[in-house]
């Protein structure tokens, strides 16, 4: 009996305990404070956590895929047990490249590839949604063929992937033989042949996300610490142990995390049910491989919400700041200083150090002194940023002195004595914008072959069409795809010598005169050949294709007159317009399948240099696309921070608001010094980001600078943030300030 009730009695004092604790949190407004944070914290992490299982289920699921639509080749000797014949090509979309698919059955009842239910017929395709959205203005649903087979999705890696099938009107004579679809050490096509490691993305999730949850999990843990302060000593007091403690504090935290965690699991539900876009990187996240580890994603929240309990639980509060200004020592005002000036000395160093010394040539050089200069300058940044909030502050008091405002006098003492809340904040933001900048920009470097192709199309402007994978075509099909032509074209072969000879390799421009004049290029004399490569030619298109012509080769071009629809040794095609008219690359791609056998391609000269570009860089938003998420978990991070400091700065106001009979003091001084200092922060970050990214924009790295787009989506979502805790903190302090007596201040 006495065992029942010292049960009950125990339950009844843990009960207690548990909603002292949950008062004890609704009871204050710094106590509120640390509920939202707490539940901010655990959807962080909750999230962050759930990140790694999309990663896993993403490549797991595209891995089935292409294990099971990979096709089973077998050898010429064995071609009789074959079914089809299977040839993979690619084509452009937008400047990317993509997989072209070319299939012919063999057999009666063949197997089609997964994804189609039937072989399309001969001339005709299918293609995958991706394709057709990404590739509506280019005419893509009839390029290859009309579609007579839907594109199912179980035949694609992912919902976006870009994938066409297509049947020819004659035999595959190039292709391999394939007896059956399903290997999972068989070739990579499509979307898996070109994606990243997933290591990469463990990576990244940890040091744009997970880091910075658990960073605001700590700031949460610590938010309303005098509070916690005060009902530490009083249950130290009673002589209160430390289980009873551990008991308030669970029952103060727990409601917090189980929102945050109901919260996150809410989000996951509906997120693993749906295929999102995700802006910049062209991709769809496929919800059939999500909701395979759907549970995954439940258990993610629910770990989240351990580890922020425990976090909660075990980090000790700091203590209170006390409201006396503390001198600095002069040593570290001293240090202070010298360190601030060290910042516009190492940004001298990032931007000329490579001038001065000669490395301005050499990539791996130029990198030492900017490289030196980079990192001083971002750890000397928070001195001068706090050196710098503090002479503002000094000077909006001053200001505020001379035009009789009394919000600018308040808010310029409380900055020119306080400037270290709101230095870390500014620090904070340009921290992150500085390093994802300096990141963003590393990944977009642009090599000098690169660079020449991109300025050559630039020359170019779409007048001009390559036409590779022609040699081996009968004169009789080159001859038909040329007489097929739009009128007002003009015709370029170009030939390699079937027995060059030692030396220099001699290519052959050949075409009419009139073609050869409509290109730009030099008209060959009476009696020899002209060189191109050596020769002014007549216009800058001219010097383009020439350099086209012989990019990467130790090759000399010539211009000849003569046919064009000879293949031996028939290299590429130029399709050329008018002078300020353009080529319709749909068009020519339409006739090219139309005409030729599988294997063609038709696209601006150089496109083997910029599609790989685009992909390399459209691969590259992956990191700007986490960094956003890294600018907002930061930027609400510290914005907690800086409310908790602001909120003993509204409760010390309270008596000026109280005396002056107007809110409008404290408003305008709120403003002032909290969405003040964010702006402060966002143009200091904005502009510290773009000015360490110049040096990089010029040789020998010749990387592309970070977008307007970014930058400006950056901006705005810190912005919002200031904005919102900027509002509640202010509607926070007017409820304290009403409820203010006078206390012998």
């Amino acid at each position: 009996m006495r065992r029942h009730k010292a049960a009950r009695t125990s339950t009844g004092l843990t009960n207690a305990l548990l909603r002292i604790g949950r008062s004890a949190a609704l009871g204050t407004e710094s106590g509120r404070l640390r509920l939202v944070a707490l539940c901010a914290a655990t959807f962080a992490v909750a999230v962050s956590l759930a990140a790694y299982v999309v990663v896993v289920a993403t490549y797991e699921g595209r891995d089935t895929v292409q294990a099971a639509r990979s096709p089973q080749v077998v050898s010429e000797s064995h071609k009789a047990e074959a079914i089809a014949r299977w040839q993979e090509s690619f084509d452009t979309i937008g400047g990317e490249q993509y997989s072209v698919i070319y299939v012919e059955p063999l057999t009666e009842n063949a197997t089609p590839p997964p994804g189609l239910r039937s072989w399309p017929a001969p001339g005709h395709s299918a293609v995958s949604y991706g394709a057709l959205a990404a590739g509506a203005d280019e005419e893509i649903a009839t390029r290859f063929g009309s579609m007579d087979v839907p594109f199912e999705a179980n035949g694609l890696a992912s919902t976006a992937e870009h994938l066409i099938y297509v049947r020819p009107t004659g035999h595959v004579k190039e292709g391999l033989y394939v007896k059956g679809w399903g290997d999972a050490a068989g070739m990579l096509f499509g979307e898996p042949a070109s994606v990243q490691p997933a290591t990469g993305f463990y990576v990244l999730i940890a040091a744009t996300w997970l880091t910075p949850a658990l960073c605001l999990t700590v700031i949460a843990a610590r938010t309303g610490s005098a509070a916690r302060d005060r009902r530490q000593a009083v249950l130290h007091a009673l002589g209160m142990g430390r289980r009873h403690r551990l008991l308030i504090d669970l029952g103060e935290a727990g409601p917090p995390v189980l929102v945050g965690s109901a919260l996150a699991c809410l989000t996951l539900w509906i997120y693993q049910g749906t295929n999102w876009p995700l802006p910049g990187v062209d991709y769809v996240m496929t919800a059939g491989y999500v909701q395979k580890h759907a549970t995954s994603l439940y258990i993610c929240a629910i770990a989240a919400a351990v580890v922020v309990t425990a976090v909660a639980l075990t980090v000790q509060p700091r203590m209170s700041v006390s409201p006396h200004v503390r001198p600095v020592a002069r040593d570290r005002r001293s240090l202070l200083r010298t360190a601030a000036w060290l910042c516009p000395l190492a940004l001298g160093v990032a931007f000329y150090g490579p001038g001065l010394l000669g490395f301005d040539d050499k990539e791996f050089l130029f990198l030492v002194p900017y490289t030196v200069g980079a990192l001083l300058a971002l750890c000397s940044l928070p001195s001068a940023l706090a050196l710098f909030t503090a002479r503002c502050g000094k000077a909006l008091a001053a200001w505020g002195r001379r035009s009789s405002s009394a919000s600018s006098l308040l808010a310029g003492r409380w900055l020119a004595t306080k400037p270290a809340a709101l230095a870390r904040v500014i620090v904070s933001v340009v921290m992150v914008m500085g390093v994802s900048a300096q990141l963003y920009t590393w990944n977009n470097r642009v090599s000098p072959s690169e660079a020449g192709a991109r300025q050559v199309q630039q020359v170019l402007s779409d007048s001009v069409i390559k036409v590779q994978g022609v040699d081996r075509n009968s004169a009789q099909r080159l001859r038909s795809f040329v007489d097929s032509l739009p009128d007002g074209l003009a015709e370029l072969a170009v030939y390699e010598p079937s027995s060059p000879m030692a030396g220099q390799l001699t290519l052959q421009i050949s075409g009419s005169r009139a073609a050869l004049r409509q290109a730009g290029l030099p008209l060959p004399g009476a009696r020899r050949q002209v060189s191109v490569t050596t020769a002014n030619t007549t216009s800058a298109r001219g010097r383009a294709l020439a350099s086209v012509t012989t990019s990467g080769r130790p090759a000399d071009a010539a211009t000849t007159v003569g046919p064009v629809t000879s293949p031996n040794g028939l290299a590429w095609l130029y399709i050329v317009a008018q002078p300020g008219q353009k080529v319709s690359g749909p068009e020519i791609k339409r006739l090219a399948n139309a005409h030729l056998l599988p294997g063609w391609t038709a696209d601006p000269p150089g496109t083997e240099w910029t599609s790989g570009l685009a992909l390399y860089q459209e691969q590259g938003w992956w990191l700007p696309l986490f960094a956003l998420g890294t600018v907002m978990l930061l930027a609400f991070t510290t914005c907690l921070a800086s409310m908790a400091e602001f909120l003993r700065f509204g409760r010390s106001m309270a008596p000026v608001v109280v005396i002056a009979g107007s809110r409008r003091v404290f408003v305008r001084t709120a403003l002032l010094v909290f969405l003040g200092g964010f702006t402060i922060a966002v143009a200091a970050g904005a502009g510290f980001a773009l000015l360490l990214t110049l040096p990089m924009l010029k040789p020998p790295i010749n990387a592309q600078g970070v977008p307007l787009p970014l930058a400006g989506a950056a901006v705005s979502i810190v912005m919002a943030i200031a904005c919102v805790i900027t509002g509640w903190s202010i509607w926070i302090t007017l409820r304290e300030t009403a409820r203010w007596r006078p206390a012998g201040e």
